[in-house]
């Protein structure tokens, strides 16, 4: 077990993140410029830093206790005033026996579910990490700090390693030096590997959230990425396993075994003996290491957040002037969709109905960005829906929007 605890650099990189986005969420709108980064312990909560009203003060306190497990029982006789007090707050929870980090992930139907997890673990976790990669000398995010692969990449583990965290965007200059590790996820490597000619020396990429291309891996480590590690994983578990691209098979981390579940399943073991769902079925091609091969709840991912190509499928098919409907996950990261027109309808207007649809009842990274028109269903000789290739009869929705990775 490790002898690591949460540290305050930690904790508050951890906090600005989930305040941001509680802030976002009760705005339903993107935070202004002073929500948008970390802040200093001496920033003001109210007008003269963050400007939150009452209510969003009291949404972040919310969001903070949920987090980590605290109640206002240990609150201050004052309310908190500055980030600082927020982070005491947070600190003194830890001091009395606080356990555990609940962080949340969504479900089949988009709403948010908990998913708690035992404080020692993760620190377990980081400290594996941190004698993995202990010759690092930043750790660059590129990924939020409230979901967990942010969490423990961005925030445990640096604070286990004794090293800075610098936030950096896509579509801005990253500033690499010799030293770094990169942590970000695949629609991320993808437009690094567009838009970055050559990587400085001994810099090092971690990828999650997501199934990494190999071509887009091997690509980046052609233009000079020392090493680019795909973590394995999901938000009930933590990582699972991880594996050095190109290499197919991911080796299992210590504190997990594989077991059997019957038929050619498997499911996971901890140290503890307790046994853990697999978010895939896998294959097991040796004592520690495997291949997942696809998700048992059919979900994808897109930008690193979980999303269900059948239910998108079905808000579709409940458009007027739909026969049905088929959506998966495009090459390019995003979703795309099949539809089949009624009675012939005109493919131009019914797009633009869609269009209209999918802006309304859909998030972001849920929608179709192409949309290709057929008279059925692309199916094999078996009847089973398989994919198919965009060609004249595909209509691109709108410009590709930006996704929220920050």
């Amino acid at each position: 077990m490790s002898s690591l605890r949460l540290q305050r650099p930690g904790v508050r990189r951890i906090a600005c993140s989930v305040v941001a986005v509680e802030t976002r969420r009760l705005r339903e709108a993107e935070p202004p410029q002073s929500l948008q980064g970390e802040w200093s312990e001496a920033t003001s909560i109210g007008e003269e830093g963050l400007e939150l009203d009452s209510l969003e003060q009291l949404g972040a306190l919310g969001a903070l206790a949920e987090t980590f497990g605290i109640d206002d029982s240990i609150l201050g006789e004052e309310r908190p005033l500055t980030v600082g007090a927020w982070i005491d707050w947070i600190m003194r929870g830890l001091d009395v026996g606080v356990n555990s980090i609940t962080v949340l992930t969504s479900g089949s139907t988009g709403s948010p579910r908990p998913c708690q997890h035992v404080v020692t673990d993760l620190l377990d976790e980081a400290a594996f990490l941190a004698a993995q990669f202990g010759d690092r000398r930043r750790v660059v995010a590129l990924v939020p700090a409230h979901h967990l692969y942010g969490m423990i990449w961005t925030a445990l583990l640096p604070d286990a390693l004794g090293v800075p965290v610098v936030v950096r965007t896509i579509g801005m200059p990253l500033g690499l030096v010799p030293g770094d590790l990169i942590v970000a996820v695949p629609d991320q490597w993808r437009a690094m590997l567009r838009l970055t000619r050559r990587f400085p020396q001994d810099v090092i990429g971690i990828s999650s959230a997501g199934t990494l291309d190999n071509l887009v891996g091997t690509g980046l480590i052609a233009a000079g990425l020392t090493r680019l590690i795909d973590v394995y994983g999901s938000s009930e578990t933590g990582a699972i396993a991880m594996r050095d691209v190109p290499a197919p098979a991911y080796e299992l981390l210590p504190r997990w075994h594989l077991t059997t579940l019957g038929d050619g399943d498997w499911q996971l073991v901890d140290r503890t003996g307790a046994f853990v769902a697999l978010p895939d079925y896998v294959e097991r091609t040796s004592d520690r290491f495997l291949l997942p091969a696809g998700r048992r709840d059919g979900a994808v991912q897109v930008a690193g957040l979980n999303v269900w190509p059948q239910r998108i499928a079905g808000v579709l098919r409940e458009v007027s002037g739909v026969a049905d409907a088929s959506v998966r996950l495009h090459t390019d990261g995003r979703l795309k969709a099949f539809i089949v027109p009624r009675d012939c309808r005109d493919t131009a207007d019914l797009l633009a109905v869609l269009e209209r649809t999918v802006s309304t009842q859909l998030l972001n990274h849920e929608r179709p960005k192409s949309f290709t028109f057929g008279a059925s269903l692309p199916c094999n000789a078996m009847g089973k829906l398989e994919d198919w290739s965009d060609g004249p009869n595909s209509r691109e929705v709108g410009a590709q929007e930006r996704l929220d990775l920050q």
